[in-house]
């Protein structure tokens, strides 16, 4: 039985080794893997220029409205940030008149269905 023991523990202790060094150098390279194909971000030196207006709409009736003209505007490309509110029917769109221009922003709302009053 001692024989056993001392052929099979050096066995043993060298295959836990392997396979702990195994394991290290696994996490090691799975961890470093998440650090590939990622391109560096450009800071811009260029300063964009935001422009907020205020359009006034026509035909809201319910929060489904103001969610469906809010998603209908933030789908379009230049478009920084808009708020549809129901009490006021009004929404206040920040864009950047280099990408969108306001009367696109305007027919995106029609074509939801909406109308668009001249200002108040």
């Amino acid at each position: 039985m001692t024989l056993h023991f001392i052929i099979v523990q050096p066995l043993i202790l060298n295959i836990m080794k392997k396979l702990f060094y195994l394991i290290v150098l696994l996490a090691f390279v799975s961890c470093q893997t998440g650090n590939k194909n990622k391109p560096a971000e450009k800071i811009s030196t260029e300063s964009v220029q935001v422009v907020e207006s205020t359009i006034n709409i026509g035909g809201m009736h319910c929060d489904m409205c103001v969610a469906s003209i809010e998603k209908g505007v933030k789908e379009l490309d230049g478009i920084v940030s808009v708020s549809v509110s129901l009490n006021d029917s009004t929404a206040v769109v920040s864009y950047e008149p280099s990408k969108i221009e306001l009367a696109k922003i305007e027919t995106a709302i029609e074509a939801r269905g909406y109308k668009i009053k001249s200002g108040m």
